[in-house]
């Protein structure tokens, strides 16, 4: 680290009586830029200007060539320079104009979204159950896996747990539903015997059950803090009245219609038929189903209602139960009124089939 110079004269410092030439102030100059540093530099310029405003103006510059600085000792050491450089350095002096500095404001750090936050949380957990569920495999099923300790890890809310539940759904449950009719899949669980097979399912289907009763409440302080609460599914459902049967079709299990998207109810003494929709799953509150977003009655006279109803229960999914009236004959379709998203259930009604796609 260069030490910094006295403003007199230094030895070796050049100094001419007579005026130099334009060709060797370069020479002059890398005398400078050897011996001083650039604070040096600017002290000198600072040093030269009589003028207190122009000194302040200077110590603001955030820049200024050293050729100017040198040439500003150069004339205090009384040498002179040619006219072209003395009047191109008086030029310099003359423009020069206060800088205001720049406040540096360092970067934000990059945030992540809301949205992206609660992706990532669900990926988690989801990668946890994946695990989970792997040893519930490598157990044959001996092995029961429960969701509590999942949502209680990552403090899931009721969205976070829905959309598990529907990964669940897609990506293990329903390879089980359709494992009858599907020889891949027989192949594909053949080191399951069919005992194993049911014991796996039916703890997948608890699982998600688990989930899907998820809810979010806010404590008594009013906090911006999460708890999850787990009601059992038999004190969800206990209030729902649905007929057990109509024209000799069963009801679906009402603690599996929580969940699901689409629902076909059928009643002989009103002679209707009723398509309930939720685009987030059916969800109870006493002898209410909620979530319902949508609601319309299926006309069909006589004899084709009952018909249009042992189609309805045995179509596989929604696409196909859409396709009845190419089956039976169908008058029209009527929209029901749906009030705050709730349809009040009663024993007049049976639901015949539900669906987890729309």
């Amino acid at each position: 680290m260069r030490r910094k110079r006295k403003n007199n004269n230094v030895s070796g410092e050049p100094v001419f009586s007579e005026e130099i030439k334009y060709f060797e102030l370069a020479k002059h100059y890398n005398y400078y830029r050897t011996n001083f540093s650039e604070k040096d530099a600017k002290q000198f310029l600072i040093d030269y200007v009589s003028c207190q405003k122009k000194k302040s103006i200077i110590n603001s510059q955030s820049y200024i060539p050293l050729s100017m600085c040198w040439t500003a000792r150069m004339l205090s050491n009384n040498n002179k320079l040619p006219e072209t450089v003395v009047s191109k350095f008086n030029a310099f002096i003359d423009n020069l104009k206060f800088e205001k500095r720049k406040v540096v404001v360092n970067d934000a750090l990059p945030s992540v979204s809301i949205e992206k936050k609660n992706q990532n949380k669900i990926n988690d957990a989801y990668s946890l159950l994946e695990s989970m569920i792997d040893k519930l495999f490598d157990s044959k099923g001996k092995d029961t896996i429960s969701a509590e300790g999942v949502i209680m890890m990552y403090g899931l809310n009721k969205n976070h747990a829905t959309s598990i539940a529907e990964s669940l759904e897609n990506e293990h449950i329903k390879d089980f539903r359709e494992i009858a009719d599907d020889e891949d899949l027989q192949e594909a669980y053949s080191f399951l015997t069919k005992r194993q097979q049911n014991l796996i399912f039916k703890n997948l289907k608890q699982l998600k059950e688990e989930f899907l009763s998820v809810k979010t409440v806010v404590d008594s302080d009013k906090k911006k803090k999460r708890a999850v609460k787990l009601k059992p599914v038999a004190e969800l459902i206990k209030n729902i009245k649905f007929k057990n049967e109509v024209y000799g079709l069963p009801s679906v299990e009402i603690k599996h219609l929580l969940g699901k998207r689409v629902a076909y109810l059928v009643s002989d003494v009103k002679r209707t038929i009723i398509r309930l929709e939720s685009k987030s799953g059916f969800e109870t509150r006493s002898s209410f189903l909620i979530n319902v977003d949508s609601a319309e009655k299926i006309i069909v006279y006589g004899k084709n209602q009952e018909s249009a109803a042992t189609y309805l229960a045995s179509a596989k999914n929604e696409k196909a139960a859409k396709d009845l009236k190419k089956h039976v004959q169908v008058r029209r379709y009527e929209p029901i009124e749906i009030k705050n998203n709730e349809y009040r259930t009663t024993d007049k009604f049976c639901v015949i089939k539900d669906h987890l796609n729309l």
